[in-house]
């Protein structure tokens, strides 16, 4: 079958990119034909996506599109329109933890677009209940993680070595996470904080953490997707604190890299991350709580160890293997 992604793709960023370039991946290996159609355009140039698109895809029996909220719903805009003028099978994937507010928000926007698909995915029991909000209809389909045990390491210590490698946007609360660490490293001055990643905040975050008098951080940048699990390797913790959030790869990978996960209760993350069981969640935008859970990592080495190997075991229901046969369902093929 020939499938063609449409989304805002950006190469090697992670994200709803990286999911795309799993996709594409898998699919070809499985013998499909699979191409990329970004959305990404300047003003004037998105005028002419639909003119794009609809040249590309005649040429596929499936157009998968994948959106989020706010501009992150021009693919299912473009692709929506473009797919029913041509009679292509339309599927639409929609990422984003803001999507509640969005859905309120323009609700005959994304009725409108949403009940003109063949089939919507959801990836998550959280975004799954915004759905039966609207009365959408959907399919539960989590994101892919590519599993190599190559990136697995036991940690036999757990070590006040933390990263986080969410986008530096007001979204992810990255500040919580500095707060946090400055009690932390209060009472562990050899505690180490590695921030992944860039954004419209990352000058304010190195201005705040000069203010708040840390030491042993370090601000990489953007880091190209493929080398994440270098930096992973280097931590033991990973530390998430967004606002809001569906299913955050980057906490699949931490886990499948063998880090501890702690991360705010947020969206679709109790989905993924069970608190005690296969990471810590705490309380959005309570650095207090965040602090608290980071040093009973440090304080509690067997119980946190354990939840690290339960939690690497979990990540493998992630697999292509375990989520293909659903995909191909909703393409239309038979497996």
């Amino acid at each position: 079958m020939n499938i063609l992604i449409v989304c805002n793709y950006k190469p090697g960023v992670g994200g709803i990119s990286g999911q795309v370039e799993i996709l594409q991946r898998k699919l070809r290996e499985d013998g499909h034909i699979a191409d990329i159609f970004s959305t990404q355009a300047s003003v004037l140039k998105r005028l002419l996506l639909p003119l794009k698109l609809r040249s590309a895809a005649k040429h596929y029996d499936v157009l998968h599109i994948h959106c989020c909220s706010h501009w992150g719903f021009l693919p299912a805009i473009v692709g929506v329109t473009v797919g029913r003028r041509l009679d292509k099978r339309i599927v639409l994937t929609y990422h984003g933890g803001g999507g509640e507010k969005f859905f309120d928000k323009h609700t005959r926007l994304v009725r409108h677009f949403m009940t003109r698909t063949d089939a919507n995915i959801v990836l998550s029991g959280f975004l799954a209940s915004v759905f039966d909000k609207h009365q959408l209809p959907y399919s539960v389909i989590p994101n892919i993680i590519e599993l190599d045990d190559t990136h697995y390491r036991l940690r036999g210590t757990i070590k006040p070595n933390y990263i986080c490698t969410r986008a530096h946007e007001t979204l992810y609360n990255i500040p919580c996470i500095l707060r946090a660490f400055q009690r932390v490293q209060a009472e562990h001055p050899e505690a180490t904080l590695t921030l992944v990643g860039s954004g419209n905040e990352h000058e304010s975050l190195i201005k705040m953490s000069e203010k708040l008098g840390l030491h042993n951080i370090t601000f990489t940048g953007r880091v190209d997707n493929k080398d994440i699990y270098s930096y992973l390797d280097k931590a033991d913790i990973m530390l998430s604190s967004p606002t809001v959030d569906n299913m955050p790869v980057s906490l699949l990978e931490a886990m499948n890299a063998g880090l501890l996960v702690i991360s705010s209760n947020v969206g679709g993350v109790p989905y993924m991350v069970k608190n005690n069981n296969t990471g810590l969640l705490f309380e959005s935008d309570n650095s207090d709580e965040l602090a608290t859970k980071m040093l009973w990592a440090i304080e509690n080495q067997s119980i946190a160890i354990t939840i690290t190997m339960q939690a690497h075991k979990d990540v493998a229901r992630y697999r292509w293997e375990n989520i293909k046969d659903q995909l191909y369902t909703v393409y239309g093929i038979r497996s």
